[in-house]
Order: structure tokens, then C-alpha cells, then sequence
């Protein structure tokens, strides 16, 4: 009994990014079936909400060593040095092939 509790424990600590579901109208005019938005419209929506997710961890600021020491030793103005904006690099690129596979998976089964 335990051993399932510990078990749901762990799923319910894990968090998955959800990405808000986007309407589709599938029209029918003229004999001619088209979407809209268009899928090239729907693809720039989902990269775009990526982009959105991943931004929101590159733009967290930095622990600043000047709060904690009476004297600080390095001043940089450069925003990108105070954020984790470079975390973007370290990332896998098998990570972010997966989820750029994923809005193109999503993008197949909408046609």
C-alpha cells in the first residue's frame, strides 16, 4: 500500500508543459475542403506557445552575488548575463528535435 502511495506521489509531483488546444474549423465551399486557421497559421501558433514556455525559463533572473557580499566584485549591465539565457544552448538537441517533431505530429493528424 505504500509502495502505491509513494507511486502517486511521484506522478502527481510530475508537471507536463500543457499547451492550450486551438480550434480548427474544417470548411466546405465550393467543393473545396480547406482549414482555419490554415496549417501553416496552426504550426506558427504552437511554435510561437513553445517559444512562449521555453522563454519563460530563459528569461528567469540569476542569483546576483551582490545581494549577498557588502561589496560586489563584477558590475554587468548585459541581460543575457543575468539571466538563464544561455540555458537554451545546453539543452539536447534530441530534446528539442522531440518537441519540434511533436508540433509537426500534431500537425499531421490535423490533415
Amino acid at each position: 500500500d505504500d509502495d502505491e502511495e509513494e507511486g502517486s506521489k511521484k506522478k502527481s509531483r510530475k508537471k507536463l508543459v500543457r499547451i492550450p488546444k486551438i480550434s480548427v474549423e474544417i470548411l466546405l465551399r465550393n467543393q473545396e475542403i480547406s482549414a482555419s486557421p490554415a496549417v501553416p497559421t496552426t504550426r506558427s501558433i504552437f511554435l510561437n506557445e513553445l517559444h512562449e514556455y521555453m522563454g519563460i525559463v530563459c528569461t528567469l533572473p540569476c542569483l546576483n552575488s551582490g545581494r549577498f557580499e557588502v561589496f560586489e566584485s563584477t558590475a554587468s549591465d548585459d541581460a543575457a548575463a543575468n539571466t538563464f539565457y544561455g540555458l537554451a544552448d545546453s539543452v539536447s538537441p534530441t530534446v528539442l528535435a522531440d518537441a519540434y517533431s511533436s508540433v509537426e505530429s500534431h500537425l499531421r493528424n490535423l490533415s
